[in-house]
């Protein structure tokens, strides 16, 4: 049996670019599609109908792609995206899993990917033309290499700065962050560390470093479906803390799971929260209501930043233009785990 991948090697395409050619969905270069339609025919190559898709079908299936599931950020953004394209009329999946060839020949109108680092590695490996559209949360990062998919991003730089001036509004000057590291998995500085630098490495002075801690996260972790390696950073995070003497009156956390974290390992250590210290996390996920104190925080809008998602992704799909960048403004909220500090 004739398959895609032999009318690819007969026309000197990628598979990709078959897939689009036969899909009648997404660019092909002409010279290309030619050379595609001319192997189709000398091969007598038959698509399989139940993987074939015309051009004006729709399955009114779209795809979340996240490999991160032991995020509960993630599967917050993943149940809001659920339900509101279920108010549409679509349904919504759940890939865990990346697979470029898999990618191409999915049945799906289109996909949206988890963040920024996952979008810059899907167009790596499949090229700008994908064959179908493509939509990434993001959360400030600033990925210069991708051309061809738009953002809905949530900026975790104008968070950060939300929640400092709201601590020191709180008379906090000795401010502490803690996170599993200072970098992306692409190895630029997190939007979060860039804003905390800017805002406090003025007023620290040249004991700046001493308020900074990391937890690490473990890689194999990151994909697992068991357990939060957040939380478990954030409690290493909050362990060196104690450990160290620091006399920071408060610390804010890189998100809200390594915050918990934190008020976790204080707590079996006996540190009074807000008394003694204050936290603070980044996201605004539904579970920092389950703990006491209540976890205040910088709100990345999770239901909002959900919704645009689908909206984007349903523009692009119904052929209209976008804007490579839509934003969600993040705000705060007040929970029990700060303090005035006199």
């Amino acid at each position: 049996m004739v398959t895609r991948e032999d009318v690819a090697k007969r026309a000197g395409v990628s598979v990709s670019a078959v897939s689009r050619t036969m899909n009648g969905r997404g660019y092909v270069a002409e010279d290309k599609k030619k050379a595609v339609l001319q192997a189709v025919r000398e091969l007598g190559y038959r698509p399989n109908p139940a993987g074939a898709v015309s051009e004006s079908a729709q399955t009114n299936q779209l795809c979340f792609l996240c490999r991160d599931t032991a995020n509960p950020f993630y599967m917050e953004l993943f149940s809001h995206m659920t339900g509101y394209a279920d108010e549409l009329g679509y349904t919504m999946f759940l890939f865990s899993k990346f697979n470029a060839d898999r990618f191409c020949r999915c049945r799906m109108d289109g996909v949206i990917v988890e963040n920024e680092d996952d979008a810059l590695m899907i167009q790596e490996q499949i090229g700008e033309n994908a064959p179908v559209p493509i939509v990434s949360a993001a959360y400030g990062i600033p990925v210069v290499h991708t051309k061809r998919i738009p953002y809905v991003n949530a900026d975790t730089y104008d968070a950060m700065e939300i929640g400092l001036h709201y601590l020191m509004k709180k008379g906090h000057r000795k401010i502490a962050y803690a996170a599993p590291g200072l970098k992306s998995g692409t190895g630029l500085v997190h939007s979060r560390y860039a804003a905390y630098e800017n805002i406090m490495r003025p007023l620290l002075g040249k004991r700046y470093e001493r308020y900074l801690f990391t937890g690490g996260r473990s890689q194999s972790a990151d994909r697992s479906i068991f357990g939060d390696p957040y939380f478990e950073s954030g409690k290493r995070a909050a362990q060196t803390f104690l450990e160290s003497g620091c006399d920071a009156t408060a610390v804010i956390g890189f998100n809200d799971s390594f915050s918990l974290g934190m008020l976790n390992r204080f707590a079996q250590a006996g540190r009074k929260i807000p008394e003694e210290l204050s936290v603070m996390g980044i996201d605004g996920i539904s579970s920092r209501q389950y703990v006491s104190p209540l976890l205040t925080t910088v709100s990345l809008c999770i239901e909002e930043q959900a919704r645009r998602c689908v909206d984007v992704l349903l523009d692009r799909i119904a052929g209209k233009k976008v804007g490579m960048v839509t934003s969600v403004r993040p705000h705060l909220l007040e929970g029990e785990s700060v303090n005035i500090c006199r």
